[in-house]
């Protein structure tokens, strides 16, 4: 063999490698992606949670709304209207228990597009707490009065898990 054949195997070897190695870059580019966007997701579904509970815990925010809301014309939403209908809770007790189950539901919908990375309890606590929505009397209407306002993903896998027998 002479340095010429030495220097073609070489060459296509060194080829190679930039290719590999273009390769391996293009799947670390594509992971650290995805992790910047679960990273995002996860300081937005925090944020969202710790601000519906905090209303959920602020008889004064509470009030604050209802007043502000009814000096511009606004009603209650209809989760709200209805457990006031009721006689039994006051606008500031339903709209707790509304901005605790928004928070609850917050925690879920950023779960829901990982179930399948998730290991199998984790997964296994996730749908107990979605089935509350059918266990619950209180909770299914919050869920069904809330689904138009809802993340259309997170409704599908949701009434799935409902749908199915149990």
């Amino acid at each position: 063999m002479n340095w010429e054949a030495i220097a073609a195997i070489g060459q296509i070897l060194g080829s190679v490698a930039v290719f590999v190695t273009l390769g391996y870059l293009a799947v670390q580019v594509r992971h650290a992606r995805d992790e910047v966007r679960r990273s995002i997701s996860t300081a937005r579904s925090v944020a969202v949670r710790e601000l519906h509970l905090t209303r959920a815990t602020s008889e004064t925010l509470n009030t604050a709304y209802k007043n502000a809301n009814a000096a511009v014309g606004g009603s209650p939403g209809p989760f709200v209207s209805q457990l006031m209908a009721s006689g039994a809770v006051t606008y500031e007790q339903a709209e707790a228990v509304n901005r605790d189950q928004f928070g609850w539901f917050n925690h879920r919908h950023h779960l829901i597009p990982h179930v399948d990375e998730m290991p199998a309890g984790d997964r296994a606590w996730l749908d107990l707490g979605i089935l509350n929505y059918r266990n619950s009397p209180l909770l299914k209407l919050w869920y069904e009065s809330s689904k138009p306002s809802l993340p259309p993903d997170a409704v599908r896998y949701i009434d799935n898990l409902l749908a199915q027998p149990g």
